[in-house]
């Protein structure tokens, strides 16, 4: 071994590559068992609705069977039971990538803080809500949108955005990093969705906001100290998926019983004319009292084309 000559610049230390430190720790969901279990339901259903459509893009009549919030029938029908099924559908794969990322994110944030007996709640009650001012938007403005229908989560998870605000407002203050991250993250998703209607998009902006208004609502009477024993937890629990269970035995009922269930108001429309073109009255009565039910008895052109070839229609 040579020797070192006290001439020559002294050895440099050795460092050690620094890891880089994960954007969200590995245990994220740890602590967050409903956040884990609407992830993997979300997932799931929308899996079911590629298999049923066999395409990346659900098939307006698959996410009617399986629980649209369709304004008209919500109304007309009084198909309250698709607040909370609509909450778990969606229409593309970026849509469900999107919307899983924010839950992912912002979901262990208010569980882990607050508890899941407050967690689970509280997403349906914003999922509902927001599908519920959809529906009066709907009913106000009277235009296309009107005749449309609405799937997604992103009410709900506004809802839990706006909770992670305000539970970071309540703890950290306006400039603590989880109430500026939860500011942006809702700031960003109202303002895409204006943004993206302006340029002929159709996102559905008044399940955004009523999602976050419910969502900041409830999280703004939340005593941030307290935690529900389990057996209160578990009682929270049981009664979250008995509701959406229940929705869905009501859904199940009424595909099983309804032949129009899963036709929009156009699609009753047709039907019922090619009815009276093939002479089939039955069919054409049943069909206009199918569209009727959505429209009202303003559709008189219809009622008098069905009436002319097939006899008076007796509402029933």
């Amino acid at each position: 071994m040579s020797e070192l000559d006290p001439h020559d610049d002294p050895p440099r230390p050795v460092y050690a590559p620094e890891r880089a430190r994960p954007l969200v720790p590995s245990d994220w969901l740890d602590q967050a068992p409903v956040t884990r279990a609407l992830l993997a339901l979300n997932i799931g259903i929308f899996a079911l609705e590629v298999a049923m459509s066999r395409s990346l893009n659900p098939a307006p009549g698959v996410e009617l069977q399986l629980g649209a919030s369709y304004a008209l029938a919500t109304l007309g029908e009084g198909r309250w039971e698709t607040l909370v099924t609509a909450c778990f559908l969606h229409g593309s794969l970026l849509h469900v990538g999107f919307n899983m990322l924010a839950l992912w994110q912002a979901g262990p944030l208010v569980e882990r803080t607050v508890g899941s007996a407050r967690m689970a709640p509280m997403y349906l009650v914003a999922g509902a809500f927001g599908n519920l001012l959809s529906v009066a938007y709907g009913w106000l403005v009277r235009g296309s949108a009107f005749g449309t229908y609405s799937v997604g989560a992103s009410g709900a998870i506004s809802g839990v955005i706006a909770a992670a605000l305000v539970v970071g407002w309540r703890m950290q203050g306006w400039r603590g990093p989880v109430t500026q991250a939860m500011a942006r993250w809702l700031g960003f998703v109202v303002l895409f969705g204006l943004l993206s209607n302006l340029s002929g998009g159709n996102i559905d902006n008044a399940a955004h906001i009523g999602g976050a208004l419910a969502g900041g609502a409830i999280a703004a009477g939340w005593k941030l100290r307290y935690r529900y024993p389990d057996i209160a937890t578990r009682t929270v629990l049981a009664a979250c998926v008995a509701l959406v269970a229940g929705c869905i035995g009501v859904l199940s009922v009424r595909e099983a019983t309804n032949p129009f269930a899963s036709m929009m108001v156009q699609e009753r429309q047709k039907f019922t004319m090619v009815a009276v073109a093939d002479g089939r009255c039955r069919d054409a009565h049943d069909g206009l009292l199918a569209v009727e039910r959505l429209r009202g008895p303003s559709v008189d052109s219809l009622r008098r084309q069905v009436e002319m070839t097939c006899g008076h229609v007796n509402d029933r």
